[in-house]
Parts: C-alpha cells; sequence; structure tokens
C-alpha cells in the first residue's frame, strides 16, 4: 500500500538545531539498538530474513478474487519481459481472444507480481514490538511502524501490524494491518474500514518463505460515492529460475 501524503499542518513546527537533531539521531539509534538487542533471537532472525512480496527470480501461479471476480495467471521472470504473465483462466474458465487480449495490455513488463506490498521489512520500528501471547511454536507480536515511513500524513501511521512468528526455522508466517480509525488519504477519499492479512508458506533448504495467501476489506467512499473492496490472492506452484 503506498503511502498517501494528505493536508500540511496548521502550525509550523519549530525546526531544531543540527546539534539537536544530532543528539536525538544518537540517543534513538541507542534506544533502537538496545530494543533489537533484547529481542528474542527467533524474532531477530525472521524480521532479517522477512520479504512482505514475492521474491526475485521466482516463477508462480496467482489466483486472484476480487468482489466475486476471479482470474488464474502466471508468472515467469524466465520468459521474454512481453511474454511473463499469462492468463491461464477467467471466471473458472478458458479466457476468451478478447479477454485474453485485454489482459495483455494490462499486464506490462516491469508490473508487480501480486498485490502491491503494503510495506517493506526495513518500515517496521523493532523496538515498538511487543509480545502479545505465545506457544512452545509460535508467538504473535503487535507494533507499529518506524517514524520516517509513518508520518502523520501517511497510511502507515494508520495502521497497527500484528506479525506471527514461528520459532523453529524462524520465519513469518503472519502479518495482518488494520486500521485504527477512519482516514481521509487524499480529498475526495475516506478509508472506514481496512483489514490487509498475508500469510506465508515455510521456508526450505533451498528455498526463502514464500507468500501463501493476501487478503484485503476495504469499505469507504470515493467522491461520496461508497466503494467496497474484498480481495483474496493465493499463491502456488513456485519454481525457481535462474
Amino acid at each position: 500500500m503506498a503511502s498517501l501524503s494528505g493536508s500540511s499542518p496548521a502550525f509550523p513546527r519549530p525546526r531544531s538545531s543540527p546539534h539537536q537533531r544530532g543528539w536525538l539521531l544518537l540517543v534513538w539509534s541507542l534506544v533502537t539498538l538496545a530494543a533489537r538487542a533484547e529481542m528474542p533471537a527467533y524474532l531477530r532472525s525472521a524480521l532479517d530474513n522477512f520479504n512482505p512480496g514475492v521474491p526475485a527470480g521466482w516463477a508462480c501461479t496467482i489466483t486472484t478474487t476480487r468482489n466475486g471476480l476471479t482470474i488464474v495467471e502466471r508468472f515467469d521472470p524466465a520468459r521474454p519481459a512481453e511474454a511473463q504473465w499469462s492468463l491461464l483462466q477467467y471466471q473458472g474458465r478458458s479466457p476468451t481472444a478478447e479477454e485474453t487480449g485485454k489482459y495483455a495490455s494490462s499486464r506490462m513488463p516491469g508490473i508487480s507480481v501480486g498485490p502491491q506490498s503494503n510495506f517493506q521489512k526495513g518500515d517496521i520500528e523493532p523496538g515498538s514490538l511487543t509480545l502479545v501471547q505465545e506457544t512452545a511454536d509460535r508467538a504473535e507480536f503487535k507494533g507499529a511502524f518506524r517514524e520516517e515511513a509513518s508520518g502523520a500524513d501517511k497510511m502507515l501511521a494508520h495502521l497497527v501490524l500484528h506479525l506471527t512468528v514461528r520459532k523453529q526455522n524462524p520465519f513469518i508466517e503472519k502479518y495482518s494491518l488494520t486500521l485504527t480509525a477512519p482516514y481521509n488519504p487524499v480529498l475526495g477519499v475516506k478509508m472506514d474500514e481496512l483489514n490487509v492479512e498475508a500469510t506465508y508458506q515455510p521456508p526450505g533448504n533451498d528455498r526463502p518463505a514464500l507468500p501463501s495467501t493476501h487478503s484485503s476489506k476495504f469499505k469507504g467512499r470515493v467522491l461520496l460515492i461508497s466503494n467496497e473492496e474484498d480481495l483474496r490472492v493465493t499463491f502456488s506452484d513456485f519454481a525457481r529460475r535462474p
């Protein structure tokens, strides 16, 4: 989810001197390092290896259902750029020539694989992560995002992050994002509800943790018109490419 800028604050903030900013940066760095040092080893390892999206160099099949419309497509980075995407099914059947043509024109080279990543692992503020619950196999943490990624006028500042971490061969098994309160990202757009969830397959000897599912539910208004979206994406048939 891209960060969206809103209106400027009504009053300018007082400026700090370069000397003050230097000290603040040093203190913040020490606090972050201390918080990171207190992390369980499994959480630190899981965060270090976390990739919210599909890693480069992997082919996969993607099944997307958006408000009742389902398509199945294949992405293969080993193919020529103009042929990396192919439409396999449309509403449970083989696509028509017209549907295939429209699809090809919408899938230009360089388009991201699966839903656009809501955030990058570097956006997570390690010092904000607090343990919610745990078992012998898993732990759930609640946290927020770094200030530079989640200023008051950016989307990530309005979301609560939950991480479910597998302790053995540590990896992020699931994350969820929830809008804390109604939010106006830009003029004419109001987000009343937003819930995002993504799950990941366990890593193996020759593969990282790969996406399994991604879902989101949105309710809001665009130019005073009610808008809802229910999206679910499933990833399958991964294959490593040279």
